[in-house]
């Protein structure tokens, strides 16, 4: 799969998103189980994060913040009866399934819950290192989902 660049980076920190998405959506389109669970997208995003719609009430969203070498993956809602399903009542198995807790926050219209991790990467360099870290967790947050 050839991955091409939809949007235009118009600073160079969206172009190294740019550059660091399109990494990340090469080596998931090679990826058999995250090509299971997720559609990998054809083109690199200019922002700091891709979504992942699921068909469910949420996507999943991967998040990348070079300068403080964090990643964050999480469940995004677009309805809160389902946000409040999860946050009240399957919050310690997913939590537990997850291996650790999340950070539920709910908007005025949507609500979130993110997983934090941390890698040795930045604009230049450990984006391997940051793509393995990002699959698993994707991969785990799915699952951790799933009811």
């Amino acid at each position: 799969m050839s991955v091409k660049k939809r949007q235009r980076a118009t600073t160079i920190l969206a172009s190294t998103y740019q550059k660091f998405w399109c990494g990340f959506n090469e080596k998931t389109s090679k990826d058999d189980v995250f090509c299971k669970e997720f559609r990998p997208h054809p083109y690199g995003s200019a922002r700091c994060y891709q979504d992942y719609p699921i068909g469910k009430p949420y996507h999943i969203v991967a998040h990348v913040f070079f300068a403080k070498h964090e990643i964050h993956i999480g469940a995004y809602f677009w309805n809160l009866d389902a946000y409040h399903y999860c946050s009240e009542v399957l919050k310690n198995r997913i939590e537990h399934q997850i291996g650790k807790p999340l950070a539920w926050k709910q908007h005025k219209t949507k609500a979130s819950a993110y997983l934090f991790d941390s890698v040795d990467f930045d604009e230049n360099h450990g984006w391997d290192e940051a793509y393995e870290v990002i699959i698993a967790n994707m991969l785990l947050m799915k699952k951790a989902f799933e009811h």
